[in-house]
C-alpha cells in the first residue's frame, strides 16, 4: 500500500468514526423517542383488542388513562426492560376483564398495584 493511500485511509476512517460519535452523542435521542412511541402505542393497541368487550364507562376510560400514563413513565424512564416488568400487569388486567365490567374497587385496587410496582 502506498503512503498517500494509507494516509488517505486514515483521514477517512478518523472522520466516519467522529461523524458516527457526534450523531450517538448529540441525536440519540431523536432515533429513540419515535421507537419508545411505537413501542406504547402496540402495548395500548393489545390491552384495547383485550377490553373492547369490556362495558364502556367512567372506569374503563380511567383505566386506559391510567395505563397509557403507567406505560409512558415506565417505557421513558427504564433504561432496560424486562417481561416480568409488565407480567403482573398483564394477569391482573386478564382478572379484571373477565367479568366485563370494571368497578371502582378494581380500579382502586390496580392504582395500588401500580405505586408499588413503581416503588420497585
Amino acid at each position: 500500500m502506498r503512503k498517500g493511500c494509507f494516509v488517505k485511509s486514515i483521514i477517512i476512517l478518523t472522520v466516519l468514526v467522529a461523524a458516527i460519535l457526534y450523531i450517538i452523542q448529540n441525536h440519540l435521542d431523536d432515533l429513540v423517542k419515535p421507537g419508545k412511541k411505537i413501542i406504547k402505542d402496540l402495548v395500548m393497541s393489545d390491552i384495547e383488542d383485550d377490553f373492547i368487550y369490556v362495558k364502556a364507562g367512567p372506569e374503563k376510560d380511567s383505566l386506559k388513562i391510567i395505563l397509557e400514563n403507567y406505560l409512558t413513565e415506565k417505557i421513558e424512564n427504564a433504561d432496560e426492560i424486562s417481561d416480568k416488568d409488565f407480567d403482573w400487569l398483564g394477569v391482573y388486567l386478564n382478572k379484571m376483564a373477565e367479568d366485563s365490567v370494571i368497578d371502582e374497587s378494581e380500579l382502586e385496587k390496580f392504582k395500588e398495584l401500580i405505586k408499588e410496582n413503581k416503588a420497585k
